[in-house]
């Protein structure tokens, strides 16, 4: 498949780790740490409110900012929200370049108000690396 002509959709990880906004960091960084992750997308709490994210990095800052109180700490003191998304037929190209614009290395992709994947700039190298070597 040409480069030129991939979308969000066709780099995407579908199987997409989801967290409310009440758990503790100690609760999610066990998730990341059990599902071998990176982040996990926070769920909106309502229909009009918008996915955030929760990263490794959040966590060792707020580790790192407060070594004995961040056991307290919920995700929703550290996530970024609203989670900078991208349409899932959103070229690649696009998606790089809005990642690079707002400094992020992972896009939930939605559909709508629907969430049905992930793309990281992994997801882009893995499959541009393919194609050159």
């Amino acid at each position: 498949m040409d480069a030129i002509k991939l979308r969000a959709k066709d780099l995407m990880q579908t199987d997409v780790k989801t967290v409310r906004n009440d758990l503790t960091l100690l609760t999610v960084a066990k998730m990341m740490r059990d599902f071998g992750l990176s982040s996990l997308v926070v769920e909106p709490d309502d229909d009009g409110d918008a996915f955030g994210i929760i990263t490794r990095k959040d966590i060792v800052e707020a580790i790192v900012m407060d070594a004995n109180g961040w056991v307290s700490l919920t995700v929703d003191d550290v996530m970024t929200k609203p989670a900078i998304t991208a349409n899932s037929s959103l070229s690649i190209s696009n998606c790089h370049q809005l990642m690079r614009m707002v400094g992020v290395r992972r896009l939930p992709v939605v559909d709508g108000t629907k969430l049905v994947g992930i793309l990281s700039n992994s997801d882009i190298f893995v499959k541009l690396a393919k194609n050159i070597f």
